[in-house]
């Protein structure tokens, strides 16, 4: 590595030296929002891609991302926390959290460096289409474009891996260098990298959050139970008091629950419908409705047409 480089990334920064001199970090220059998320145009200013230095000598508190952000331990140590796992990163070392993560650092010394890559979603984007097929990377960076995805990261121990380091060093010669048009050329081929060396990929989580949790208890419940489910059967069986679960449930799903069972119950029937020869009627028994008028409306008003006449349009004809 170019040894002007080698001291660029490792000089105090201004943030630095005020934390030195007893000031407290200044969240406002990585965030807008309350809940601390780190927000990518502060540092891309435009740009698709770019590096920077972890701010040393502070514990840096939980927060997450708007974006994917990766770290390279170029020298030294740093320890995350992620959940309740701590994950320790030696020279070498790389993680990436996807969008959904939080995470705090544990403070780090002079001799420790870590760069922070931050890469914009349009590049991002343009990657994950070249490397679709990728078994390590194609699902993490499918989960970090999904609104509804929760938090993940990978934890490669890649310090004694030369091919990697020396890919790495030149990432941060492109970045440092501001060599735009190679950068999605180089992290491209990191990720295939990663892929062949996949022995170098000793963890990596789905930090699920209590909401998430949930939110799959829920449709767990009525995947299995719909015909016959209720809110207090579903409160009964996830140990929650039913006025509260109805609660969560609408700032959950957007919805009430009796709007939510519904859509359980079309979709099951729909599926009937298209792929059975039922009458109708007993579909509408199996499903779990009682009211024949409310069920035709429903179904109506979501497929767009009355049962019978969905089952004739999108029915393939026998042999066909």
């Amino acid at each position: 590595m170019d040894s002007r480089i080698i001291e660029k990334l490792s000089r105090l920064s201004e943030e630095e030296r005020d934390i030195l001199e007893g000031k407290s970090l200044q969240k406002g220059t990585y965030s807008s929002s309350e809940r601390f998320i780190v927000n990518s145009a502060k540092f891309l200013e435009g740009k698709e891609l770019d590096l920077r230095p972890h701010t040393r000598f502070v514990d840096f508190p939980e927060h997450g991302h708007d974006y994917l952000e990766f770290m390279y331990v170029y020298a030294g140590r740093i320890s995350h926390v992620i959940g309740k796992e701590t994950v320790t990163l030696e020279r070498g070392d790389m993680i990436f959290l996807n969008r959904h993560a939080r995470h705090s650092i544990k403070r780090a010394g002079e001799e420790d460096i870590g760069i922070n890559f931050i890469v914009s979603d349009a590049l991002l984007r343009v990657i994950f289409r070249r490397v679709s097929s990728n078994p390590v990377m194609s699902g993490f960076l499918s989960r970090n474009f999904d609104d509804a995805g929760e938090a993940e990261y990978l934890f490669f121990r890649t310090q004694n891996n030369f091919p990697i380091r020396n890919l790495m060093d030149n990432l941060i010669f492109a970045v440092v260098g501001g060599t735009q048009e190679v950068y999605a050329g180089i992290v491209e081929l990191l990720f295939s990298y990663l892929a062949y060396y996949r022995e170098t990929l000793v963890n990596t989580l789905l930090v699920s959050s209590p909401d998430i949790r949930l939110k799959r208890a829920v449709s767990g419940f009525l995947d299995s139970s719909y015909p016959n489910a209720t809110l207090g059967s579903l409160a009964s069986s996830l140990g929650y008091a039913e006025a509260y679960l109805s609660r969560r449930i609408r700032e959950l799903f957007g919805k009430p629950f009796r709007l939510l069972l519904q859509e359980y119950r079309l979709r099951a029937a729909e599926e009937l419908i298209r792929t059975s020869r039922l009458p109708v009627e007993e579909v509408i028994r199996a499903v779990g409705y009682e009211n024949t008028s409310h069920f035709y409306r429903a179904f109506q008003e979501l497929y767009g047409e009355t049962p019978h006449r969905y089952r004739k349009l999108h029915t393939a004809p026998p042999n066909a």
